[in-house]
């Protein structure tokens, strides 16, 4: 099920278009080293940082780029998305400074931490259950009733090409990437940056990591069928959602591999990168940390690794949980 007419998957030059469309508005992210991990893992692990957006998230450069592309005729309507809080929080930011009124369906049980995101933006919130099917069918009865303008969280090439500027940028801070991992949900970060790593520097390595309890892109992979329904259990509240139509498209033909990793591996990436980095990441950024850690040394040594984070979205009681956590074996005792 589609709540949109799909349009044919973005190309890099609408990556391009959409870097040029953004400049002055959406702020570049530092890219950082992660000088101690390295040293131990001998590699070179370089952190591409988007928790570091305006709405803590990269969502806000697709969210952009496809309210930046209306007429104004789709702005004076409305627009109106599903999301579990990143991207609709997006989307409420922008709308808020270009004057365009953002409706979200939004799962239940989302994150008290991006529910509150879409709160003070300014969103409308339309509740719905939690499961990809009652997304979509919210999204398309708002659309049909309200004439709100759809802009998916994932499937819809203004929101791809806007995704793809981050890895198109990180490209200008770190050309000589040999390795990239990045967070898999709907699809459309690493859509987007299989068409800027792939334009750029194609004998890069591109790996996808979805959490095990939500794996559907990588079962779609094996079977050659993209799933239509499936149920995810993990704590990366991000990375719950269906992988798209486009960008499954994009993957199929871009990506070199998609790893899973435990909830139990997130949570233990999570609490080394904040001991070592001293800075804060949601679950779903912490999954190519874990993969990291995973990957077999001759994957690693003497090799630049880059990690783009897709956000620092997390609820601090949860956090102080995890971090408080046992760890056994701890992440520093198994990489000795």
């Amino acid at each position: 099920m589609t709540s949109v007419p799909l349009a044919e998957p973005p190309s890099y030059e609408d990556v391009r278009a959409a870097r040029e469309r953004l400049a002055g508005l959406i702020p570049p992210t530092p890219v950082l080293p992660w000088t101690r991990l390295g040293e131990r893992l001998d590699c070179r692990i370089l952190l591409k940082c988007e928790q570091f957006q305006p709405t803590g998230a990269f969502k806000i450069r697709g969210a952009t780029n496809a309210l930046l592309s209306l007429s104004e005729e789709e702005r004076r309507r409305g627009v109106v998305t599903h999301s579990s809080g990143n991207h609709g929080a997006a989307l409420a930011y922008a709308g808020r400074r270009l004057g365009v009124s953002v409706t979200v369906a939004l799962p239940e049980g989302s994150s008290p931490a991006k529910i509150r995101l879409l709160e003070e933006e300014g969103a409308r919130i339309v509740p719905c259950a939690p499961t990809q099917e009652a997304r979509e069918a919210t999204l398309a009865r708002l659309v049909a009733t309200e004439g709100l303008v759809a802009i998916p969280p994932y499937d819809d090439r203004r929101v791809i090409a806007g995704q793809g500027t981050a890895c198109d940028e990180f490209l200008d801070q770190a050309p000589d990437l040999d390795t990239l991992l990045v967070p898999m949900g709907g699809g459309g970060l690493i859509a987007g940056s299989a068409l800027a790593l792939r334009a750029r520097r194609p004998q890069a390595r591109l790996l996808g990591v979805e959490p095990a309890g939500a794996a559907d892109t990588r079962e779609s992979l094996m079977t050659g069928n993209r799933l239509t329904r499936h149920q995810p259990e993990t704590i990366a509240d991000g990375l719950r959602a269906l992988v798209g139509v486009l960008p499954f498209a994009i993957i199929r033909r871009a990506v070199d591999g998609v790893l899973t990793v435990t909830d139990e591996e997130t949570i233990t990436a999570l609490r080394l990168f904040v001991r070592e980095t001293h800075a804060v990441i949601e679950p779903s950024s912490a999954t190519v940390v874990a993969a990291l850690l995973a990957l077999p040394e001759k994957e690693r040594r003497g090799r630049t690794i880059g990690l783009l984070l897709s956000g620092g979205n997390v609820e601090p009681r949860a956090l102080a949980g995890w971090l408080a956590r046992e760890e056994e074996p701890r992440a520093d005792q198994r990489l000795r």
